[in-house]
């Protein structure tokens, strides 16, 4: 027991340095019925038990519709658990993944997302706890490694997302987690889909990490998740570095500012870009530092959306010509569907969407079309504007700092509303409320995407917001 309490304690120690939730605070709790979930939702609730920091636990089982009687079991067993333990227990069953076509992976965690939201909005909870593990973050980094991903896809999973989405576990192992449930005598299942090496996670987990390790003659998976921490950290630091670099000239970038050259002037040109609102490919970013260096002191490049053009010293980002500037309330309609395009050389679209497709707060949203007015309004930000995330309201300026994104821009960012309530502010947040579930019945894409407005056939309206993504 002794073991079981170490364990416990290194928990509690996690969530408080990570500052995940506070005594008294309500959680969903995701269980799948496996250890690691299992673990989780029985070392949490141990900190109340024994360590004086009680949390009002909600249990949340999602059954993917794929497994069966099996998929039954395993939702009998832990509400089971929560009942043994007197936790409220929510559950759900679909059927959408059998008809749906695309990655199986993608669209059951899609799923299993606005599933958890929804819970946590109906019981006004302040964050949704996963079992991920250690072991997770590494096959995680090693995935995206694989697939070609940058510094910020190599700093793997945030132990804590401003949606809401905890991860108390992500520096314990997997057997630690079973040897914790050994410990205090809970039982759990075992899911046979976790040894299918059709799905590349679990080749990843099964061959490719003991291979690495036993070759390498270190646990390579600890070695990975220590380099997604340290990523993570080294990233913030160069936003914040790089963000005192561009200055606060809008619309401009001084050229002295990319005198190092090499990576670190390509480093600053595409944050420059992103918040000038473009989509920078590493193209266009070679091209405008290789304009930055060059003897031409009025050469240009063409982007989606406008140019970049370098006045001697300073380089320009100059918008489509001819918009029209924003009316008195600021306030653009845009029909659902339908689409409008802004100054900035965005172009926001609303379509049917489909089952399955999965929300993202970057380029597109798939939302419950149910829960949308017929027509949709972008505006900018005002002061006490609030968006309802899965732990509960929280201001924009508040993401706003936790992004770090400065105040100089924030007036630009589009925010999308329905009615009253604000659901999507591209690149920083989409409300958990309009999120679909596994009961929704009809879907409505939102899509941000460069266009140049100044020839685009479709143009509805033309006003001076910013699409950013962070």
């Amino acid at each position: 027991m002794d073991e079981a309490r170490r364990f416990e304690r290194q928990v509690l120690r996690d969530v408080r340095e990570e500052g995940l939730f506070a005594p008294g605070d309500r959680v969903v709790v995701a269980v799948s019925g496996g250890a690691d979930s299992t673990a989780l939702l029985a070392v949490l609730r141990a900190l109340g038990a024994g360590h004086g920091f009680p949390l009002d636990l909600h249990v949340a089982h999602f059954d993917h519709g794929l497994r069966g009687e099996e998929g039954r079991r395993d939702a009998a067993h832990v509400e089971s658990v929560s009942a043994r333990w007197g936790l409220p227990f929510h559950a759900t069953r679909t059927d959408a993944l059998r008809a749906g076509e695309g990655n199986l992976e993608k669209r059951a965690r899609d799923l299993r997302g606005a599933f958890l939201a929804r819970v946590a909005r109906e019981t006004s909870s302040r964050a949704i706890a996963l079992g991920h593990t250690l072991d997770d973050q590494a096959e995680t980094v090693l995935h995206r490694l694989a697939r070609g991903g940058g510094v910020r896809a190599l700093a793997g999973m945030a132990a804590s997302r401003e949606d809401g989405v905890v991860r108390p576990l992500l520096r314990r192992r997997r057997v630690e987690c079973r040897g914790y449930l050994d410990r205090v005598g809970v039982g759990f299942v075992e899911d046979p889909t976790n040894s299918d090496r059709r799905f590349t996670r679990n080749r990843i987990r099964l061959d490719l990490l003991p291979v690495l390790s036993g070759a390498l003659g270190v646990d390579f998976s600890d070695r990975l998740a220590r380099m997604a921490e340290e990523l993570r950290v080294e990233a913030e630091l160069a936003d914040r570095h790089v963000a005192g670099l561009l200055g606060e000239e809008r619309g401009a970038l001084r050229v002295p500012a990319l005198a190092p050259g090499g990576g670190i002037a390509r480093r600053i040109v595409h944050a420059w870009l992103v918040r000038e609102g473009g989509r920078p490919t590493h193209r266009h970013v070679e091209a405008i530092v290789g304009v930055a260096h060059g003897d031409n002191p009025s050469a240009s490049v063409d982007l989606p959306g406008g140019r970049v053009r370098r006045d001697y010293d300073r380089l320009i980002y100059e918008r489509p010509a001819g918009a029209r500037p924003p009316d008195a309330t600021g306030h653009v309609a845009w029909p659902a569907p339908g689409e409008v395009c802004l100054q900035s050389g965005w172009r926001l679209r609303a379509s049917a969407g489909s089952p399955g497709a999965g929300a993202s707060v970057r380029g597109e949203v798939v939302l419950d079309g149910a829960r949308l007015a017929p027509r949709l309004v972008v505006r900018t930000m005002r002061p006490g504007d609030r968006i309802r995330l899965s732990g509960g309201r929280r201001k924009l300026s508040d993401l706003f700092t936790d992004r770090k994104i400065p105040r100089i821009e924030r007036a630009r960012l589009a925010v999308v509303t329905s009615g009253a309530d604000i659901i999507w502010v591209p690149g920083v947040a989409v409300a958990a409320d309009v999120l679909p579930g596994v009961d929704t019945q009809r879907w409505m894409r939102l899509r941000a995407e460069p266009v140049d407005c100044r020839v685009s056939a479709s143009v509805l309206e033309n006003q001076g917001f910013r699409v950013r993504f962070g």
